[in-house]
């Protein structure tokens, strides 16, 4: 829980008490990671898919990346979705990485289990509108079944 993030102030986050973090904690880390547990329970072979966006430019600096396709010790989907990726600027872990902190879910919720699982992360300018953020889904889409078809997955067909 961040005070400041790059250079700009997180006012909500400014001064937070140790109780203050753990209620925040008990009321919404925990409830999405217990759901989040019990959802890929459910399942027989689940695949973790965690998306974010991040901002084009970081610190003053132009980030060139447009999509990062990142893993934590797992790189199973991760390293077959590269392969398939052939549109837009796309790179490894990156603009973050596991040495960020940022694979978290997929640590604690798929390595363990041997679940196949990738965070992708997307350039904000490359969904700014409702037009982009469908061809974007599309895009997506379409590397995730093609490298779900390369890696011989064909239980997630519903």
């Amino acid at each position: 829980m961040p005070a400041q993030s790059e250079a700009f102030a997180v006012p909500g986050n400014r001064g937070l008490t140790d109780r203050q973090r753990q209620a925040r904690v008990t009321s919404y880390y925990t409830p999405f990671r217990t759901a989040l547990e019990a959802t890929l329970a459910q399942r027989i072979a689940p695949i973790l898919v965690t998306i974010h966006s991040f901002t084009p430019i970081y610190n003053g600096q132009r980030r060139d990346v447009e999509i990062g396709i990142l893993h934590d010790t797992d790189s199973r989907l991760a390293d077959v979705m590269l392969d398939v990726a052939d549109t837009y600027d796309v790179q490894r872990n990156a603009p973050y990485g596991p040495q960020d902190g940022v694979t978290h879910t997929l640590r604690h919720h798929a390595v363990p289990g041997g679940h196949l699982n990738v965070m992708i992360e997307i350039r904000n300018d490359l969904i700014a509108d409702d037009t982009a953020q469908v061809a974007m889904g599309k895009t997506l889409t379409s590397w995730l079944l093609q490298a779900l078809d390369r890696l011989e997955v064909t239980a997630c067909r519903a």
